[in-house]
């Protein structure tokens, strides 16, 4: 057992520098001696516990001190005599000690060791005589002190199943955090990352079930009707069932923790209160220039229609005019209509101009309304479905809108069709379809009820 103890700690020596030096070479080879003897020497199996745990925690406690534990454990389970004792090492950490931070703490350290040095490949692969396949070291230091653990007592499966689901919950931390570290820090690896970069690809709590199965099989070759392993076999499936259930508490957590993120990323993005009582009134102010502008087709080509009228009659009398002079009809004479002709041309080039009738024309706003719409689109930009079903609500309830509340969902449909960038508009296009839907439906209320109703501006309702 001391030869195997030197072995063992020269080999972690040398592969990891985290254990000290000072230690004698033998000490995980004293480490299990000493498990031994105070489990026999103690009559009371719950004092020997206890004894057997403040002794590993007060000896190997410290993080250098953390894998000389796993080799203390390995030199216990190498014979079969002192099997279970690798067992009772665990058991003393756990058993009753749930509600300790000293003991849960050590045996998290003791699994952060053992899943980064199994990630490293710290100690050589194990083979069993009758399976070709290979097996981490560590996946059979927990595998048999598993088996032990069952071999002493069924009942202490509860002891298995805290620490196989401790097992499992690191290694998905370790792997969630490797992941973000990757993605962090891009396609750029230092040499230290290299050297960190796992060699084994397999988990660690998959191989020690897999250790666990394998070890419960029947050997074939053998004369035995009953597989003397099957406790074993059993002991397989309970933990794939405990790997199932505590796989998919982590996958639901992860999911939970990312839509509690998304919300308070979505919130965060949200328009506040403050940012939609300031856009309400740029938006009437909007929907008015809106109207405005709608209207200025329709003013523009009434007044350019009397324009040209001015100049087509002035111009048709000087023509008539410098005819009938030339033909000497009505005793007018050629010269008098030709004056004519010239002043009526005259009056035509002046006073039917555009510089002229520019008093008449109506005033382009659309400058100003695309000036007010981008004061309030970011707001709208930032409205969740039900900010902005309120807002829109709120706008056809107000009676200063009453005029143009046919044409607010025209509008509407306006201000989201000029918005810049409207990939990164929180409101999906059913759900502004949706909330259209519901204003229409709003404004034939409100002018069913309202008592203004017959007050609607023509121009807005001719306009749709």
């Amino acid at each position: 057992m001391e030869q195997q103890g030197d072995q063992a700690t020269r080999r972690r020596q040398g592969s990891r520098p985290t254990v000290e030096r000072d230690l004698p070479p033998d000490f995980p080879a004293r480490i299990a001696t000493k498990v031994i003897f105070t489990n026999e020497r103690e009559r009371d199996p719950e004092a020997a516990m206890e004894k057997i745990g403040e002794m590993l925690l007060r000896n190997v406690g410290r993080p250098t001190r953390l894998r000389h534990f796993i080799d203390a454990v390995e030199i216990l389970e190498n014979d079969s005599e002192t099997l279970r004792f690798a067992g009772i090492s665990f058991i003393s950490l756990v058993l009753d000690r749930q509600e300790n931070p000293r003991f849960e703490k050590f045996l998290s350290d003791i699994l952060d060791a053992m899943i980064e040095d199994h990630q490293q490949e710290a100690k050589p692969p194990y083979q069993l005589e009758y399976r070709r396949k290979r097996f981490s070291a560590y996946a059979r230091i927990l595998g048999e002190a598993f088996i032990a653990m069952m071999f002493i007592n069924s009942e202490l499966y509860e002891v298995v199943s805290h620490i196989f689901s401790l097992l499992i919950r690191k290694e998905m931390e370790h792997e969630q955090a490797s992941r973000e570290r990757r993605d962090g820090s891009g396609r750029r690896i230092t040499l230290r990352q290299a050297d960190e970069r796992q060699t084994v690809g397999k988990k660690l709590f998959d191989d020690v079930v897999d250790y666990i199965h394998a070890r419960g099989e029947q050997r074939t070759g053998t004369l035995q009707q009953q597989n003397p392993n099957e406790f074993i076999a059993i002991l397989a499936d309970r933990m794939r069932g405990t790997r199932r259930y505590v796989i998919q508490d982590i996958i639901n957590r992860q999911a939970l923790d990312r839509r509690k993120e998304a919300e308070k990323e979505l919130s965060e993005r949200l328009a506040s209160a403050e940012e939609i009582i300031l856009a309400r009134d740029a938006f009437k102010r909007g929907i008015d220039l809106y109207w405005t502008e709608k209207q200025y087709n329709f003013k523009f080509m009434a007044v350019e229609k009397v324009r040209v009228t001015v100049q087509v009659l002035a111009v048709i009398v000087g023509v008539l005019h410098f005819l009938a002079g030339y033909l000497g009809a009505f005793a007018m004479h050629w010269a008098e209509g030709l004056v004519t002709a010239v002043v009526m041309y005259v009056f035509a080039r002046v006073f039917g101009s555009r510089q002229y009738f520019r008093r008449f024309f109506p005033d382009d706003v659309s400058k100003e309304l695309e000036v007010v719409i981008g004061s309030f689109t970011p707001t709208l930009r930032k409205m969740s479905k039900d900010q902005l079903d309120g807002f829109v609500h709120h706008q056809v309830r107000d009676p200063s809108n009453l005029s143009y509340v046919t044409l607010l969902p025209e509008f509407v449909r306006y201000v989201f069709a000029v918005m810049p960038d409207r990939t990164n508009v929180v409101v999906e296009r059913e759900e502004l379809a949706e909330i259209l839907q519901n204003m229409e439906l709003d404004i034939a209320r409100v002018l069913r009820t309202s008592s203004g109703a017959g007050h609607v501006a023509p121009g807005a309702l001719s306009a749709l």
